[in-house]
Protein backbone atom coordinates (compact mmCIF):
# COMPACT_ATOMS: atom_id res chain seq x y z
CA UNK A 1 0.00 0.00 0.00
CA UNK A 2 1.31 3.46 -0.97
CA UNK A 3 0.20 7.01 -0.33
CA UNK A 4 1.32 10.64 -0.47
CA UNK A 5 2.31 12.49 2.69
CA UNK A 6 0.23 15.41 3.92
CA UNK A 7 0.40 18.44 1.62
CA UNK A 8 -2.37 21.06 1.43
CA UNK A 9 -1.74 21.56 -2.30
CA UNK A 10 -2.58 17.90 -3.02
CA UNK A 11 -6.28 17.42 -3.70
CA UNK A 12 -8.43 14.53 -4.87
CA UNK A 13 -10.12 14.55 -8.25
CA UNK A 14 -13.64 15.91 -7.82
CA UNK A 15 -15.12 12.81 -9.40
CA UNK A 16 -13.25 9.64 -8.51
CA UNK A 17 -13.22 7.14 -11.35
CA UNK A 18 -12.56 3.50 -10.60
CA UNK A 19 -8.92 2.73 -11.31
CA UNK A 20 -7.79 6.33 -10.70
CA UNK A 21 -7.91 6.29 -6.90
CA UNK A 22 -4.11 6.51 -6.81
CA UNK A 23 -4.08 9.83 -8.70
CA UNK A 24 -4.12 13.24 -7.03
CA UNK A 25 -4.00 16.79 -8.39
CA UNK A 26 -1.48 19.34 -7.13
CA UNK A 27 -2.22 23.07 -7.23
CA UNK A 28 1.02 25.04 -7.58
CA UNK A 29 2.10 28.53 -8.64
CA UNK A 30 4.92 29.43 -11.01
CA UNK A 31 8.08 29.70 -8.90
CA UNK A 32 6.91 27.26 -6.21
CA UNK A 33 9.26 24.68 -4.72
CA UNK A 34 7.40 21.38 -4.82
CA UNK A 35 8.05 18.90 -2.00
CA UNK A 36 6.41 15.52 -2.53
CA UNK A 37 6.54 12.86 0.16
CA UNK A 38 6.00 9.30 -1.02
CA UNK A 39 5.08 6.66 1.55
CA UNK A 40 5.33 2.88 1.29
CA UNK A 41 3.14 1.75 4.15
CA UNK A 42 3.92 -1.98 4.32
CA UNK A 43 6.93 -3.87 2.97
CA UNK A 44 9.75 -6.05 4.32
CA UNK A 45 13.51 -6.00 4.72
CA UNK A 46 15.62 -5.64 2.71
CA UNK A 47 13.64 -2.85 1.07
CA UNK A 48 13.68 -2.10 -2.64
CA UNK A 49 14.41 1.32 -4.12
CA UNK A 50 11.62 3.78 -4.80
CA UNK A 51 11.46 4.94 -8.42
CA UNK A 52 10.37 8.49 -9.27
CA UNK A 53 9.27 9.48 -12.76
CA UNK A 54 8.16 12.70 -14.42
CA UNK A 55 6.13 12.18 -17.57
CA UNK A 56 7.43 8.62 -17.62
CA UNK A 57 11.13 9.52 -17.42
CA UNK A 58 13.12 8.49 -14.33
CA UNK A 59 14.34 11.35 -12.13
CA UNK A 60 16.92 11.07 -9.38
CA UNK A 61 16.97 14.32 -7.37
CA UNK A 62 15.48 12.72 -4.25
CA UNK A 63 16.41 12.77 -0.59
CA UNK A 64 17.68 9.59 1.03
CA UNK A 65 14.77 7.34 2.05
CA UNK A 66 13.77 6.94 5.68
CA UNK A 67 13.14 3.31 6.62
CA UNK A 68 11.33 2.53 9.87
CA UNK A 69 10.39 -0.81 11.42
CA UNK A 70 7.55 -1.22 13.90
CA UNK A 71 6.08 -4.48 15.17
CA UNK A 72 7.59 -6.35 12.24
CA UNK A 73 6.15 -3.96 9.64
CA UNK A 74 8.50 -1.88 7.51
CA UNK A 75 7.67 1.65 6.33
CA UNK A 76 9.50 3.81 3.79
CA UNK A 77 9.31 7.57 3.33
CA UNK A 78 11.11 9.44 0.57
CA UNK A 79 10.95 13.05 -0.65
CA UNK A 80 11.25 14.54 -4.11
CA UNK A 81 11.85 18.29 -4.40
CA UNK A 82 11.27 20.20 -7.63
CA UNK A 83 12.68 23.71 -7.54
CA UNK A 84 11.41 26.69 -9.52
CA UNK A 85 8.17 25.39 -10.98
CA UNK A 86 7.57 26.77 -14.49
CA UNK A 87 4.38 27.30 -16.45
CA UNK A 88 5.55 24.70 -18.98
CA UNK A 89 5.09 22.06 -16.24
CA UNK A 90 1.31 22.47 -16.24
CA UNK A 91 -0.20 19.05 -16.92
CA UNK A 92 3.01 17.17 -16.11
CA UNK A 93 2.70 13.99 -14.07
CA UNK A 94 4.94 12.75 -11.26
CA UNK A 95 4.79 9.12 -10.16
CA UNK A 96 6.30 7.30 -7.21
CA UNK A 97 6.68 3.55 -7.78
CA UNK A 98 7.70 0.65 -5.57
CA UNK A 99 8.08 -3.03 -6.34
CA UNK A 100 9.26 -6.04 -4.40
CA UNK A 101 8.71 -9.63 -5.40
CA UNK A 102 5.19 -9.99 -6.75
CA UNK A 103 4.10 -6.71 -5.17
CA UNK A 104 4.08 -3.50 -7.24
CA UNK A 105 2.25 -0.25 -6.69
CA UNK A 106 2.45 3.43 -7.52
CA UNK A 107 0.91 6.80 -6.72
CA UNK A 108 0.61 9.67 -9.16
CA UNK A 109 0.28 13.44 -9.12
CA UNK A 110 -0.89 15.67 -11.97
CA UNK A 111 0.45 19.24 -11.70
CA UNK A 112 -1.94 22.16 -12.08
CA UNK A 113 0.43 25.12 -12.54
CA UNK A 114 -1.02 28.64 -12.38
CA UNK A 115 0.81 31.64 -13.87
CA UNK A 116 0.21 35.33 -13.11
CA UNK A 117 -0.47 38.30 -15.36
CA UNK A 118 -0.80 41.88 -14.08
CA UNK A 119 -2.80 44.49 -15.95
CA UNK A 120 -2.62 48.21 -15.27
CA UNK A 121 -2.94 51.58 -17.01
CA UNK A 122 -0.30 53.99 -18.22
CA UNK A 123 -1.48 56.49 -15.61
CA UNK A 124 -0.89 54.03 -12.77
CA UNK A 125 2.49 53.18 -14.24
CA UNK A 126 3.47 56.85 -14.44
CA UNK A 127 2.15 57.94 -11.02
CA UNK A 128 2.57 54.66 -9.12
CA UNK A 129 -0.82 55.26 -7.52
CA UNK A 130 -3.97 53.27 -8.21
CA UNK A 131 -5.05 49.70 -8.72
CA UNK A 132 -3.68 46.66 -10.46
CA UNK A 133 -5.58 43.67 -11.79
CA UNK A 134 -3.93 40.36 -10.92
CA UNK A 135 -5.01 37.47 -13.14
CA UNK A 136 -4.16 33.88 -12.21
CA UNK A 137 -4.62 31.29 -14.94
CA UNK A 138 -3.55 27.72 -15.47
CA UNK A 139 -0.79 27.69 -18.04
CA UNK A 140 -1.89 25.06 -20.57
CA UNK A 141 -5.32 23.78 -19.62
CA UNK A 142 -8.42 24.63 -17.64
CA UNK A 143 -9.40 22.81 -14.46
CA UNK A 144 -12.29 25.08 -13.53
CA UNK A 145 -14.67 22.11 -13.43
CA UNK A 146 -12.42 20.48 -10.82
CA UNK A 147 -14.06 21.78 -7.66
CA UNK A 148 -11.15 20.79 -5.42
CA UNK A 149 -8.66 22.64 -7.65
CA UNK A 150 -10.99 25.64 -7.69
CA UNK A 151 -11.14 25.75 -3.89
CA UNK A 152 -7.38 25.32 -3.48
CA UNK A 153 -6.32 28.00 -5.98
CA UNK A 154 -8.71 30.45 -4.32
CA UNK A 155 -7.10 29.66 -0.97
CA UNK A 156 -3.62 30.16 -2.46
CA UNK A 157 -4.67 33.56 -3.83
CA UNK A 158 -6.16 34.55 -0.47
CA UNK A 159 -2.97 33.54 1.35
CA UNK A 160 -0.75 35.40 -1.11
CA UNK A 161 -2.71 38.66 -1.32
CA UNK A 162 -4.76 38.80 1.91
CA UNK A 163 -8.02 39.24 -0.02
CA UNK A 164 -11.27 37.54 0.89
CA UNK A 165 -12.74 34.74 -1.19
CA UNK A 166 -15.66 36.89 -2.34
CA UNK A 167 -13.18 39.41 -3.79
CA UNK A 168 -11.92 36.85 -6.30
CA UNK A 169 -13.66 37.02 -9.68
CA UNK A 170 -13.84 33.84 -11.73
CA UNK A 171 -14.28 34.36 -15.48
CA UNK A 172 -13.96 31.25 -17.61
CA UNK A 173 -10.58 29.82 -16.53
CA UNK A 174 -9.19 33.03 -14.99
CA UNK A 175 -9.14 34.05 -11.32
CA UNK A 176 -8.70 37.81 -10.88
CA UNK A 177 -8.49 40.36 -8.09
CA UNK A 178 -8.10 44.13 -8.08
CA UNK A 179 -5.78 45.57 -5.45
CA UNK A 180 -3.70 48.68 -5.00
CA UNK A 181 -0.03 49.07 -5.79
CA UNK A 182 0.57 49.86 -2.12
CA UNK A 183 -0.77 46.43 -1.17
CA UNK A 184 1.53 44.46 -3.44
CA UNK A 185 4.66 46.59 -3.85
CA UNK A 186 6.56 44.58 -1.23
CA UNK A 187 4.91 41.23 -1.86
CA UNK A 188 7.83 38.92 -2.62
CA UNK A 189 5.51 35.99 -3.33
CA UNK A 190 4.04 37.91 -6.27
CA UNK A 191 7.47 38.89 -7.60
CA UNK A 192 8.66 35.29 -7.34
CA UNK A 193 6.02 34.33 -9.91
CA UNK A 194 7.73 36.60 -12.49
CA UNK A 195 4.37 37.89 -13.73
CA UNK A 196 3.84 39.36 -17.17
CA UNK A 197 3.04 43.08 -16.95
CA UNK A 198 0.57 44.61 -19.40
CA UNK A 199 0.07 48.37 -19.63
CA UNK A 200 -3.09 49.40 -21.51
CA UNK A 201 -3.22 45.88 -22.91
CA UNK A 202 0.34 45.91 -24.24
CA UNK A 203 3.21 43.94 -22.77
CA UNK A 204 6.18 46.09 -21.81
CA UNK A 205 9.58 44.49 -21.47
CA UNK A 206 12.02 47.34 -20.91
CA UNK A 207 12.50 49.59 -17.92
CA UNK A 208 12.24 52.77 -20.00
CA UNK A 209 8.69 51.83 -21.06
CA UNK A 210 7.45 52.58 -17.55
CA UNK A 211 8.09 56.09 -16.24
CA UNK A 212 7.93 55.12 -12.58
CA UNK A 213 10.82 56.53 -10.61
CA UNK A 214 13.20 54.75 -8.28
CA UNK A 215 11.71 55.98 -4.99
CA UNK A 216 10.78 53.52 -2.31
CA UNK A 217 7.08 53.63 -3.11
CA UNK A 218 7.67 52.47 -6.68
CA UNK A 219 10.74 50.28 -6.49
CA UNK A 220 8.56 47.18 -6.67
CA UNK A 221 7.37 47.97 -10.21
CA UNK A 222 10.97 48.42 -11.33
CA UNK A 223 11.72 44.95 -10.01
CA UNK A 224 8.58 43.66 -11.73
CA UNK A 225 9.71 45.03 -15.07
CA UNK A 226 13.14 43.48 -14.64
CA UNK A 227 11.46 40.17 -13.91
CA UNK A 228 9.42 40.59 -17.09
CA UNK A 229 12.59 41.17 -19.10
CA UNK A 230 14.03 37.92 -17.76
CA UNK A 231 11.05 35.87 -19.02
Amino acid sequence: QMDWGDNPDLVDESVTIQGREHIKLMVVLVGDIIDLECQVLFTSLPVSEITWKMNGAIINQTDNPIVETKDGDVFIEEHLKIKNTTEEMDGDTVTCEYAKGEYADRVEVSLNVFKLKIETSEEVCETCHGNLKLIFKESKRSSQDEQNVDRRIKTRIEEMTNVQSDEITVDSDEYSITISIATVKNNQAILDMKPKLLINGLRYSTLSDCKCGYNGATLWIVILLLASVAM
